[in-house]
């Protein structure tokens, strides 16, 4: 025989022992069968066969009442308290002995949990007619003269408490329960909304950035396709790397666009999977842009986890690209990794470029410092960006695991 084969009938029992319906049995069992004998007498001496298939007349339809408790809550309630009723009427007027109340605390239970507030007063106000019945027979019947008093007292200091504390708990569940489906609701309708923006995010990436994209690589590719000799000297090779950058850039969006239309995708999760290691492609693309970049690390390079890793990544690109966009060509940049008790990454130009007059900063966003604040708040790391000499300097501090707990900025 398989393992699966095997596997199956072990999984057939747990999953009937999970069953809604046999924990229901077992909870009425658990509760009719004290029942019977706290508030009855079938074992006793004297007792006939005729008052012991009266009690059990009177547990099945209560059995059967407290299986269906869940489905069918107000009709289970109704059959459990008439049961406890006829049978204390009975005891009351003849020589039967039976003042069943646990059957009636079980389904007062449910029906304040599971049924609205009218209907649970209701119930609780109907579970003391059981319970008055109880007390008066003991009150009348049972109690020692002199000693009826005391026992009248000791019977309300009974049921009164315990119908009491079965109802609130019961109403205290209902609570609960409508706090988690409204937890559930809102949760739901975040996630729609985050759904929906993501949605529009990637429309509007895809209208705007893409094609702009699109369309910067389709004219440096018809740019190179009319010759050498149409183009100033060196061109034709800018026009090579703005197509070789822009058709990167499309891979990025393309992915970016699928992570964005993936309901419970992240965007950190498949974002091309970058890191420190791939630092020196992004260093040589900027040497190509006419900006000087030395990498300095410092240290024994250590395990990062993916999202730490990525993270470090973005900082050196945003830095490397600001020094480009803003110090521009003939600039000099310094990209210092120090690896230590938490990964430390410094970013220093000098400023000695020809900056840019228009374009540095038509080309800026405005949002890339933002944008690695936040990130490096997202680890509990420290972001640090302001002139340095005559250039600029961006250093940050991150841990070399994420934090158990990370705290988002703002």
């Amino acid at each position: 025989m398989s393992t699966v084969a095997q596997a199956q009938p072990a999984a057939d029992r747990r999953r009937w022992l999970r069953s809604t319906r046999l924990q229901d049995a077992a909870l009425a069992l658990a509760v009719i069968v004290p029942e019977a004998f706290f508030f009855g007498d079938p074992v006793a001496p004297g007792t006939t066969w005729r008052k012991q298939l009266e009690l059990v007349a009177l547990c099945v339809p209560e059995f059967l009442a407290l299986l269906y408790r869940r489905r069918l809550p107000v009709p289970a309630f109704a059959v459990v308290w008439a049961v406890a009723v006829c049978a204390d009427l009975l005891t009351i007027t003849t020589d039967f002995q039976f003042t069943p109340y646990f059957g009636v605390l079980v389904a007062l239970y449910t029906l304040a949990r599971d049924g609205g507030r009218s209907t649970g007063l209701a119930a609780l106000a109907g579970a003391l007619v059981p319970a008055g019945l109880a007390v008066w027979y003991t009150f009348d019947q049972l109690a020692v003269p002199g000693y009826r008093t005391a026992a009248l007292i000791a019977g309300i200091a009974f049921y009164l408490p315990v119908t009491a504390a079965t109802w609130g708990v019961g109403v205290w569940g209902r609570a609960v329960a409508e706090a988690a489906e409204r937890d559930r609701r809102e949760l739901a309708r975040a996630r729609d909304a985050v759904r929906h923006e993501r949605t529009q995010i990637a429309r509007e990436l895809h209208d705007i950035v893409a094609n702009a994209v699109a369309v910067m690589v389709l004219q440096a590719e018809a740019a190179r396709a009319a010759g050498p000799a149409a183009l100033p000297p060196g061109a034709d090779d800018a026009l090579g790397r703005i197509e070789e950058v822009g058709r990167g850039a499309m891979g990025e969006l393309r992915r970016l666009l699928r992570l964005l239309r993936t309901a419970d995708a992240t965007v950190e999760a498949g974002a091309g999977r970058r890191g420190l290691a791939d630092l020196a492609a992004l260093l040589e693309g900027v040497r190509q842009a006419g900006v000087t970049v030395d990498l300095e690390v410092r240290g024994t390079p250590a395990h990062l986890d993916d999202s730490v890793d990525l993270t470090a990544y973005r900082l050196v690109q945003e830095a490397v690209t600001n020094v480009t966009k803003h110090a521009g060509p003939g600039s000099r940049a310094v990209v210092r990794i120090d690896w230590s008790d938490v990964l430390s990454l410094e970013v220093v130009d000098d400023g000695a470029g020809r900056p840019r007059t228009g374009p540095g900063r038509a080309l800026s966003t405005g949002h890339g410092l933002l944008g690695l604040a936040e990130r490096v708040a997202l680890f509990g790391g420290e972001l640090t960006v302001g002139p340095y000499h005559d250039g600029f300097r961006v250093a940050a501090t991150l841990p070399l695991s994420p934090t158990p707990d990370p705290v988002p900025p703002g």
